[in-house]
Protein backbone atom coordinates (compact mmCIF):
# COMPACT_ATOMS: atom_id res chain seq x y z
CA UNK A 1 0.00 0.00 0.00
CA UNK A 2 1.20 3.51 -0.77
CA UNK A 3 0.40 6.55 1.39
CA UNK A 4 -2.91 7.20 -0.39
CA UNK A 5 -4.00 3.58 0.04
CA UNK A 6 -3.12 3.65 3.74
CA UNK A 7 -5.13 6.83 4.23
CA UNK A 8 -8.12 5.36 2.39
CA UNK A 9 -7.86 2.17 4.46
CA UNK A 10 -7.72 4.16 7.69
CA UNK A 11 -10.66 6.39 6.74
CA UNK A 12 -12.70 3.35 5.76
CA UNK A 13 -11.94 1.65 9.06
CA UNK A 14 -12.96 4.71 11.07
CA UNK A 15 -16.24 4.86 9.17
CA UNK A 16 -16.85 1.12 9.54
CA UNK A 17 -16.35 1.10 13.34
CA UNK A 18 -18.51 4.16 14.01
CA UNK A 19 -20.69 3.50 17.04
CA UNK A 20 -18.93 0.23 17.90
CA UNK A 21 -16.51 -0.65 20.68
CA UNK A 22 -15.08 -3.71 18.89
CA UNK A 23 -13.26 -3.64 15.55
CA UNK A 24 -13.16 -7.28 14.42
CA UNK A 25 -16.26 -7.20 12.20
CA UNK A 26 -15.11 -4.02 10.48
CA UNK A 27 -11.59 -5.39 9.97
CA UNK A 28 -13.00 -8.55 8.41
CA UNK A 29 -15.28 -6.54 6.11
CA UNK A 30 -12.30 -4.46 4.95
CA UNK A 31 -10.21 -7.61 4.38
CA UNK A 32 -7.51 -6.40 6.73
CA UNK A 33 -5.63 -9.69 6.48
CA UNK A 34 -5.05 -9.10 2.77
CA UNK A 35 -3.72 -5.64 3.61
CA UNK A 36 -1.46 -7.22 6.24
CA UNK A 37 -0.02 -9.63 3.67
CA UNK A 38 0.47 -6.82 1.14
CA UNK A 39 2.08 -4.32 3.54
CA UNK A 40 2.66 -5.78 7.03
CA UNK A 41 4.18 -2.68 8.62
CA UNK A 42 1.89 -0.15 6.92
CA UNK A 43 -1.36 -2.04 7.56
CA UNK A 44 -0.42 -2.81 11.16
CA UNK A 45 0.49 0.78 11.86
CA UNK A 46 -2.81 2.08 10.46
CA UNK A 47 -5.00 -0.45 12.27
CA UNK A 48 -3.34 -0.23 15.67
CA UNK A 49 -3.22 3.55 15.54
CA UNK A 50 -7.01 3.57 15.09
CA UNK A 51 -7.53 0.92 17.77
CA UNK A 52 -5.68 3.17 20.21
CA UNK A 53 -7.26 6.40 19.03
CA UNK A 54 -10.84 5.09 19.35
CA UNK A 55 -10.18 2.68 22.25
CA UNK A 56 -11.47 -0.31 20.30
CA UNK A 57 -11.19 -3.92 21.39
CA UNK A 58 -9.89 -6.30 18.73
CA UNK A 59 -8.20 -9.61 18.09
CA UNK A 60 -5.99 -8.08 15.37
CA UNK A 61 -2.88 -8.94 17.40
CA UNK A 62 -3.63 -12.60 16.59
CA UNK A 63 -3.27 -11.85 12.88
CA UNK A 64 -0.06 -9.84 13.35
CA UNK A 65 1.60 -12.63 15.32
CA UNK A 66 0.26 -15.43 13.10
CA UNK A 67 1.66 -13.74 10.02
CA UNK A 68 5.02 -13.06 11.69
CA UNK A 69 5.19 -16.72 12.74
CA UNK A 70 4.99 -17.76 9.11
CA UNK A 71 1.35 -18.87 9.01
CA UNK A 72 -1.63 -17.48 7.13
CA UNK A 73 -3.81 -15.35 9.43
CA UNK A 74 -7.38 -16.56 9.75
CA UNK A 75 -10.39 -16.16 12.00
CA UNK A 76 -9.89 -19.83 12.80
CA UNK A 77 -6.43 -19.21 14.29
CA UNK A 78 -5.83 -17.68 17.72
CA UNK A 79 -2.38 -17.14 19.21
CA UNK A 80 -1.77 -17.89 22.87
CA UNK A 81 0.10 -14.88 24.24
CA UNK A 82 2.54 -14.78 27.15
CA UNK A 83 1.09 -13.98 30.57
CA UNK A 84 0.89 -10.31 31.52
CA UNK A 85 4.29 -8.74 31.99
CA UNK A 86 6.16 -11.49 30.14
CA UNK A 87 7.38 -11.76 26.58
CA UNK A 88 8.68 -15.32 26.29
CA UNK A 89 6.58 -18.07 24.66
CA UNK A 90 3.85 -19.20 27.08
CA UNK A 91 4.45 -22.96 26.78
CA UNK A 92 7.12 -25.49 27.72
CA UNK A 93 7.68 -28.93 26.23
CA UNK A 94 8.56 -32.24 27.86
CA UNK A 95 7.93 -35.86 26.90
CA UNK A 96 5.69 -35.05 23.92
CA UNK A 97 3.49 -32.74 26.03
CA UNK A 98 3.20 -28.98 26.19
CA UNK A 99 2.25 -27.12 29.35
CA UNK A 100 0.59 -23.81 28.53
CA UNK A 101 -0.02 -20.77 30.73
CA UNK A 102 -0.89 -17.61 28.87
CA UNK A 103 -3.56 -15.28 27.51
CA UNK A 104 -5.72 -15.08 24.41
CA UNK A 105 -8.10 -12.64 22.81
CA UNK A 106 -11.76 -13.42 22.22
CA UNK A 107 -10.63 -15.08 18.97
CA UNK A 108 -9.95 -18.23 20.99
CA UNK A 109 -13.69 -18.70 21.54
CA UNK A 110 -14.40 -19.11 17.81
CA UNK A 111 -11.08 -20.46 16.51
CA UNK A 112 -10.44 -24.13 15.77
CA UNK A 113 -6.66 -23.74 16.12
CA UNK A 114 -4.74 -22.43 19.11
CA UNK A 115 -1.27 -21.37 17.98
CA UNK A 116 0.97 -22.24 20.92
CA UNK A 117 4.58 -21.05 20.97
CA UNK A 118 7.00 -23.10 23.05
CA UNK A 119 10.07 -21.95 24.94
CA UNK A 120 12.74 -24.47 24.04
CA UNK A 121 15.65 -22.49 25.43
CA UNK A 122 17.97 -21.85 22.48
CA UNK A 123 15.24 -22.68 19.93
CA UNK A 124 11.59 -21.70 20.01
CA UNK A 125 8.86 -23.89 18.54
CA UNK A 126 5.24 -23.71 17.47
CA UNK A 127 2.43 -26.23 17.75
CA UNK A 128 -1.19 -26.07 16.64
CA UNK A 129 -3.69 -27.39 19.16
CA UNK A 130 -7.44 -27.58 19.40
CA UNK A 131 -8.68 -24.94 21.87
CA UNK A 132 -10.80 -27.72 23.36
CA UNK A 133 -7.59 -29.39 24.56
CA UNK A 134 -6.89 -26.41 26.84
CA UNK A 135 -8.69 -24.71 29.71
CA UNK A 136 -10.09 -21.37 28.55
CA UNK A 137 -11.30 -19.02 31.31
CA UNK A 138 -12.82 -15.56 30.87
CA UNK A 139 -10.95 -12.79 32.71
CA UNK A 140 -13.07 -10.02 34.19
CA UNK A 141 -10.17 -7.97 35.55
CA UNK A 142 -9.70 -4.28 35.01
CA UNK A 143 -10.74 -4.29 31.34
CA UNK A 144 -13.53 -6.85 30.88
CA UNK A 145 -14.67 -5.17 27.65
CA UNK A 146 -11.50 -6.41 25.93
CA UNK A 147 -12.62 -10.03 26.43
CA UNK A 148 -9.31 -11.53 27.49
CA UNK A 149 -9.13 -15.25 28.27
CA UNK A 150 -6.65 -17.13 30.42
CA UNK A 151 -5.28 -20.22 28.70
CA UNK A 152 -3.72 -23.04 30.69
CA UNK A 153 -3.39 -26.81 30.63
CA UNK A 154 -1.31 -29.69 29.33
CA UNK A 155 -1.77 -31.39 25.97
CA UNK A 156 -0.09 -34.00 23.81
CA UNK A 157 1.62 -32.71 20.66
CA UNK A 158 3.04 -34.45 17.64
CA UNK A 159 3.90 -31.55 15.35
CA UNK A 160 6.60 -29.06 16.33
CA UNK A 161 7.78 -26.31 14.00
CA UNK A 162 10.91 -24.23 14.67
CA UNK A 163 10.06 -20.51 14.62
CA UNK A 164 11.72 -17.12 14.78
CA UNK A 165 10.14 -15.87 18.01
CA UNK A 166 12.14 -12.63 17.90
CA UNK A 167 10.52 -11.76 14.57
CA UNK A 168 7.03 -12.37 15.92
CA UNK A 169 7.78 -10.53 19.17
CA UNK A 170 9.13 -7.54 17.26
CA UNK A 171 5.96 -7.32 15.14
CA UNK A 172 3.71 -7.66 18.19
CA UNK A 173 5.59 -5.13 20.31
CA UNK A 174 5.56 -2.52 17.54
CA UNK A 175 1.82 -3.02 17.02
CA UNK A 176 1.09 -2.60 20.74
CA UNK A 177 3.44 0.37 20.99
CA UNK A 178 1.48 2.01 18.18
CA UNK A 179 -1.81 1.38 19.98
CA UNK A 180 -0.44 2.69 23.29
CA UNK A 181 0.93 5.86 21.71
CA UNK A 182 -2.31 6.59 19.87
CA UNK A 183 -4.31 5.96 23.05
CA UNK A 184 -2.01 8.33 24.94
CA UNK A 185 -2.60 11.03 22.34
CA UNK A 186 -6.37 10.49 22.63
CA UNK A 187 -6.17 10.85 26.44
CA UNK A 188 -4.21 14.07 26.02
CA UNK A 189 -6.90 15.30 23.64
CA UNK A 190 -9.60 14.65 26.23
CA UNK A 191 -7.64 16.49 28.92
CA UNK A 192 -6.85 19.40 26.61
CA UNK A 193 -10.48 19.82 25.56
CA UNK A 194 -11.54 19.77 29.22
CA UNK A 195 -8.90 22.37 30.10
CA UNK A 196 -10.21 24.66 27.35
CA UNK A 197 -13.88 24.34 28.30
CA UNK A 198 -13.70 24.21 32.11
CA UNK A 199 -13.52 27.50 34.02
CA UNK A 200 -12.60 28.45 37.57
CA UNK A 201 -12.43 31.96 39.01
CA UNK A 202 -13.75 33.20 35.65
CA UNK A 203 -10.72 31.77 33.86
CA UNK A 204 -10.21 28.71 31.70
CA UNK A 205 -8.29 26.16 33.75
CA UNK A 206 -6.05 25.75 30.73
CA UNK A 207 -4.59 29.16 31.54
CA UNK A 208 -3.27 27.94 34.90
CA UNK A 209 0.44 27.19 34.86
CA UNK A 210 0.14 23.90 36.74
CA UNK A 211 -2.39 22.55 34.22
CA UNK A 212 -0.34 23.73 31.25
CA UNK A 213 2.76 22.04 32.64
CA UNK A 214 0.92 18.70 32.93
CA UNK A 215 -0.36 18.94 29.37
CA UNK A 216 3.07 19.96 28.08
CA UNK A 217 4.79 17.07 29.86
CA UNK A 218 2.23 14.70 28.38
CA UNK A 219 2.89 16.01 24.88
CA UNK A 220 6.65 15.60 25.32
CA UNK A 221 6.12 11.98 26.43
CA UNK A 222 3.96 11.25 23.38
CA UNK A 223 6.39 12.85 20.95
CA UNK A 224 9.19 10.75 22.43
CA UNK A 225 7.12 7.61 21.97
CA UNK A 226 6.32 8.62 18.38
CA UNK A 227 10.02 9.11 17.63
CA UNK A 228 10.86 5.67 19.04
CA UNK A 229 8.04 4.18 16.98
CA UNK A 230 9.29 5.81 13.79
CA UNK A 231 12.70 4.28 14.45
CA UNK A 232 11.13 0.90 15.18
CA UNK A 233 9.02 0.84 12.01
CA UNK A 234 11.99 2.00 9.92
CA UNK A 235 14.29 -0.63 11.41
CA UNK A 236 12.14 -3.39 12.96
CA UNK A 237 14.83 -5.04 15.06
CA UNK A 238 14.15 -6.72 18.43
CA UNK A 239 16.06 -3.96 20.25
CA UNK A 240 14.16 -1.17 18.48
CA UNK A 241 10.83 -2.86 19.22
CA UNK A 242 11.69 -3.23 22.91
CA UNK A 243 12.62 0.45 23.05
CA UNK A 244 9.41 1.50 21.30
CA UNK A 245 7.17 -0.68 23.48
CA UNK A 246 8.86 0.41 26.71
CA UNK A 247 8.71 4.13 25.88
CA UNK A 248 5.11 3.87 24.64
CA UNK A 249 4.01 2.15 27.85
CA UNK A 250 5.77 4.76 29.99
CA UNK A 251 4.27 7.57 27.91
CA UNK A 252 0.75 6.17 28.28
CA UNK A 253 1.18 6.00 32.06
CA UNK A 254 2.52 9.56 32.21
CA UNK A 255 -0.33 10.92 30.10
CA UNK A 256 -2.94 8.95 32.04
CA UNK A 257 -1.64 10.35 35.34
CA UNK A 258 -1.67 13.95 34.14
CA UNK A 259 -4.95 13.64 32.26
CA UNK A 260 -6.61 12.22 35.38
CA UNK A 261 -5.45 15.24 37.38
CA UNK A 262 -6.61 17.72 34.75
CA UNK A 263 -9.99 16.02 34.34
CA UNK A 264 -10.38 15.76 38.13
CA UNK A 265 -13.76 14.28 39.11
CA UNK A 266 -14.84 13.94 35.47
CA UNK A 267 -12.06 11.45 34.94
CA UNK A 268 -13.62 9.05 37.45
CA UNK A 269 -17.10 8.93 35.94
CA UNK A 270 -18.17 5.97 33.82
CA UNK A 271 -19.94 8.37 31.44
CA UNK A 272 -16.61 9.93 30.44
CA UNK A 273 -14.43 8.06 27.91
CA UNK A 274 -11.19 8.57 29.88
CA UNK A 275 -11.55 5.59 32.28
CA UNK A 276 -11.88 3.25 29.30
CA UNK A 277 -8.57 4.47 27.87
CA UNK A 278 -6.91 4.24 31.27
CA UNK A 279 -7.98 0.63 31.82
CA UNK A 280 -7.08 -0.47 28.30
CA UNK A 281 -3.61 1.09 28.37
CA UNK A 282 -2.86 -0.45 31.77
CA UNK A 283 -3.38 -3.89 30.24
CA UNK A 284 -1.66 -3.12 26.94
CA UNK A 285 1.43 -1.95 28.79
CA UNK A 286 1.73 -5.43 30.31
CA UNK A 287 1.32 -7.36 27.04
CA UNK A 288 4.50 -8.76 25.42
CA UNK A 289 6.62 -7.16 28.12
CA UNK A 290 5.79 -4.27 30.44
CA UNK A 291 7.57 -0.92 30.18
CA UNK A 292 9.38 -1.67 33.45
CA UNK A 293 10.51 -5.20 32.56
CA UNK A 294 11.60 -4.19 29.05
CA UNK A 295 13.53 -1.22 30.42
CA UNK A 296 15.40 -3.58 32.76
CA UNK A 297 16.12 -6.00 29.90
CA UNK A 298 17.37 -3.19 27.67
CA UNK A 299 19.72 -2.11 30.45
CA UNK A 300 21.03 -5.63 30.94
CA UNK A 301 21.67 -6.10 27.22
CA UNK A 302 23.59 -2.82 27.03
CA UNK A 303 25.72 -3.72 30.07
CA UNK A 304 26.44 -7.21 28.75
CA UNK A 305 27.32 -6.06 25.24
CA UNK A 306 29.21 -2.97 26.34
CA UNK A 307 27.66 -0.89 23.57
CA UNK A 308 24.40 0.86 22.74
CA UNK A 309 22.86 -0.39 19.47
CA UNK A 310 21.87 2.29 16.99
CA UNK A 311 18.15 2.54 16.35
CA UNK A 312 18.74 4.08 12.93
CA UNK A 313 21.81 4.15 10.68
CA UNK A 314 23.38 7.59 10.78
Amino acid sequence: MDAADRKLFGDSLRQAVAGSDHADAALAALDWRAALADDPAGATRVVFAILGELNLASSAIDDVLTYALGLEPSEDRAVVLPSLGGHLPPATYERAEVTVDGLATTRITVANQAIVTIDGGKQMFLSRLSPEALDVTAIDGIDPAAGWRRIHGTAKVSDLKAIDWDRALTAGQLALAQQLTSAARAMLGLATEHAKSRSQFDRSIGSFQAVRHKLAESLVAIEGADAALDAGWANPSPFAAMIAKSIAGSAAKTVAKHAQQVLAGMGFTSEHPFPGYLKRTMVLDQLLGSSASLRAEIGRSVVESGEIPKLLPL
